[in-house]
């Protein structure tokens, strides 16, 4: 059980750095590469047959983008996770991995993820932010570990593919003639997370616009790990504020903080649990 705790601290900390694109233009230079660093901190409790265990957890996430080309107003890019940190703690027990160490990636976790990192996925955006996903005609299977890892990832922060393997967290498109003031509101419905956000910019110094964030989302997903199926309900808000290059689109830096509470159902259990987290994210042209 200790191991689903961890998990879904996870789970619930790394869905903050996900965000659906309003509609307008990024700006993209064709070569450019970006480096995004994306750090979670979460502090949660879960009440399990009558005790309280508090669970923390800091999870870490690095990617590489690079813009390939501009073709037909679609950006052709590549994106990969350069590396993932992960320092977890509950009932007086860690749980650490570092995708730099050999000996960590070797082992349980980093078998789940040894087709992600530092393997460059290709991405393909629009100028208005949004992920293309291809259409697949082949059915060849994946094994279970990838399979695992795509519905971990899932869980995490939304389908890896549909969110560009993280690159949704570098671009935001801003309306046209913005000013100080403008507000905005983005809604997505998605395996069986909903969330609504609000955006109003706060002021224009030069080219970068600073936004402030709040929202809401709800989450009711299922998914299987180790042969049992866990049902997550929660729901939660959030608040925050970004730096955006108004030229381009490239969110500078992004800092949420968001509180969330629910149930995980799990082998007949119901399992009540509450969770802080906040976020901080930056993306560097290189």
């Amino acid at each position: 059980m200790k191991k689903i705790t961890l998990f879904t601290t996870a789970v619930l900390a790394v869905t903050t750095g996900t965000f659906a694109q309003n509609s307008g233009t990024l700006n993209l230079p064709k070569g450019q590469k970006y480096v995004i660093e994306n750090k979670v901190t979460t502090k949660s409790t879960s009440e399990m047959q009558g005790q309280s265990m508090e669970t923390n957890a800091d999870v870490t996430s690095v990617y590489a983008i690079e813009v390939k080309d501009l073709k037909d107003n679609n950006y052709n890019m590549t994106n990969s996770i350069s590396a993932i940190k992960m320092n977890m703690s509950t009932m007086g027990q860690n749980m650490n991995f570092d995708s730099d160490k050999k000996e960590d990636m070797d082992g349980e976790m980093g078998s789940k993820f040894k087709n992600y990192i530092k393997h460059p996925k290709p991405v393909v955006m629009d100028k208005s932010g949004n992920v293309i996903v291809a259409k697949h005609t082949d059915t060849a299977k994946t094994n279970d570990a990838d399979m695992q890892t795509e519905m971990i990832l899932k869980q995490m922060g939304g389908d890896p593919e549909e969110q560009g393997y993280g690159a949704k967290m570098a671009f935001m498109v801003i309306p046209k003639n913005s000013k100080a003031g403008t507000s905005w509101k983005d809604s997505t419905s998605a395996d069986g997370v909903t969330r609504v956000t609000n955006y109003t910019i706060k002021e224009i110094k030069g080219n970068t616009a600073t936004i402030s964030i709040s929202g809401t989302e709800n989450r009711d997903t299922k998914m299987e790990m180790q042969g049992m199926e866990i049902n997550t309900k929660t729901s939660g808000k959030f608040t925050g504020a970004e730096n955006v290059d108004i030229t381009t689109g490239v969110i500078l830096q992004n800092n949420l903080s968001a509180d969330a509470s629910g149930t995980i159902y799990v082998m007949g259990q119901e399992i009540p649990t509450s969770a802080t987290v906040t976020s901080v994210t930056t993306v560097k042209p290189i």
